[in-house]
C-alpha cells in the first residue's frame, strides 16, 4: 500500500498516457505514418537545433531577470540548469526537474532554495501567459471554433488567475499576520513551532516573486519569454514546411500553444500521449491526417529530447554530477519541505 502511495504520480501518468495512446493509434494508417518520415527534409534540423538552443539560452536570461540581480546566478548557469531541469521534468514525474533546479542551484550558489523555487513557479506562470497570447493570436487570425475558444478561456483563467493570486499575496504580504493569528488559536498552540517554520518557508518562497514589484525586471523577463516562444513558433513552422505542408504561420501558433498546454496533463515519461494527441488536434484544424500529424510530432519531440538531453549530459560532465546525486537532491529537497511543513 505504501509503495502504491509513493508511486501514485507515476501510476496516474501511466494510465493517462495509455488512454491517449489508444486514442492516437485508433484507426491509424501505419503506412502513411512511415511515408511521413520518408518525405521529411532532414536538412531542416540543421537550422532547427541551433535556433532551439538559442531559445533555451534566452530563457536563461529570463530566469536571471526574474531574480532582479539579487542572485549570484549567471546566465550560463541559468541556461544549463534550466535545460537540465526541463530534461528531468520530461523523464521524471511531478515536475521533479523544477525541484532539482531550485535545490541544485541554491546549494551551488548558497542561496535560498525556496526563493529560487518561487521564481521558477513565476517563470512557469509567465510561460503560460506567453502561450495564452500565442493561442489568442492563432484564434484571431484563423480559427474561431467553440472548442478552441473554450481552451483559450480555460488557459486565461488558469494563468492570469495564478498571476493575480501570487501578485496580491506578494504585494500585501499577510503571511506573518495570518500565521500569527493561527498561533493564537487554542487548538493550535501545541503546533506553534511548526506554524512559524511554515510561515518562514512561505516568506522565502514569496521572495522569488520580487520581480512583480519591479517593472523593469518583470518587463525584461516577460519580453525574453515572448522572444523565446516566438523562436519556438518559427522553428515549428519551419519544421512543418519540411514535411511539405505550406500553410500560414498560424499553424505553428496552434501547435505550440496546444503542445505547451498538453504538458500540464499528468503523463508518463517524455509526455507520451498528451503531447502527440495535442499535435494531432492542432494539425487537424488544417485537415492534416492523423498519421501525418503523428509523424511530425515524433520528429519534433525526438529532436527536442535529444538536444536537451545532450546539453544536460554536458552539464553533468562539467559539474561532475551523477544520476544518484540528482535523485538524492530531489529526495532531500522534498524531505526538507515536508519536515518544515510539519
Amino acid at each position: 500500500m505504501k509503495s502504491l502511495k509513493k508511486h501514485k504520480d507515476k501510476i496516474l501518468g501511466l494510465i493517462i498516457s495509455v488512454i491517449f495512446i489508444l486514442l492516437i493509434f485508433w484507426k491509424l494508417d501505419i503506412h502513411q505514418l512511415i511515408n511521413t518520415f520518408k518525405v521529411f527534409n532532414y536538412k531542416v534540423l540543421l537550422l532547427f537545433i541551433p535556433l532551439y538552443v538559442l531559445g533555451l539560452y534566452i530563457r536563461g536570461f529570463r530566469w536571471k531577470f526574474l531574480l532582479c540581480d539579487t542572485s549570484k546566478l549567471t546566465v550560463k548557469e541559468a541556461f544549463f540548469s534550466f535545460t537540465t531541469g526541463n530534461t528531468l521534468n520530461s523523464y521524471l514525474p511531478a515536475r521533479a526537474g523544477d525541484i532539482w533546479r531550485a535545490y541544485h542551484v541554491g546549494a551551488k550558489l548558497q542561496e535560498s532554495k525556496m526563493k529560487l523555487l518561487g521564481s521558477i513557479i513565476l517563470e512557469r506562470i509567465i510561460d503560460g501567459i506567453s502561450v495564452l497570447l500565442i493561442l489568442f493570436f492563432a484564434v484571431l487570425t484563423y480559427f474561431k471554433h467553440q472548442w478552441v475558444l473554450n481552451i483559450t478561456y480555460l488557459a486565461a483563467a488558469l494563468f492570469l488567475g495564478s498571476l493575480a493570486v501570487f501578485y496580491f499575496v506578494f504585494k500585501f504580504n499577510k503571511i506573518d499576520w495570518f500565521f500569527d493569528k493561527l498561533t493564537h488559536i487554542s487548538l493550535l498552540k501545541n503546533f506553534e513551532p511548526q506554524i512559524l517554520k511554515l510561515a518562514s518557508l512561505l516568506n522565502k518562497f514569496m521572495e522569488g516573486f520580487q520581480s512583480l514589484n519591479n517593472l523593469k525586471c518583470f518587463s525584461l523577463a516577460f519580453a525574453s519569454s515572448c522572444i523565446a516562444w516566438g523562436i519556438e513558433c518559427l522553428l515549428t513552422y519551419i519544421l512543418i514546411m519540411g514535411f511539405g505542408h505550406n500553410y500560414g504561420f498560424s499553424i505553428a501558433l496552434f501547435v505550440i500553444s496546444f503542445i505547451a498546454l498538453s504538458t500540464i496533463i499528468p503523463s508518463s515519461s517524455v509526455f507520451v500521449g498528451p503531447y502527440q494527441y495535442a499535435y494531432i488536434l492542432a494539425l487537424g484544424i488544417y485537415h492534416i491526417e492523423k498519421s501525418n500529424a503523428l509523424g511530425i510530432a515524433f520528429i519534433h519531440q525526438i529532436t527536442i529530447m535529444v538536444t536537451i538531453t545532450a546539453i544536460s549530459i554536458i552539464y553533468f560532465m562539467m559539474t561532475d554530477t551523477s544520476i544518484e546525486s540528482i535523485k538524492a537532491e530531489i529526495e532531500e529537497e522534498r524531505n526538507d519541505n515536508n519536515t518544515q511543513g510539519k
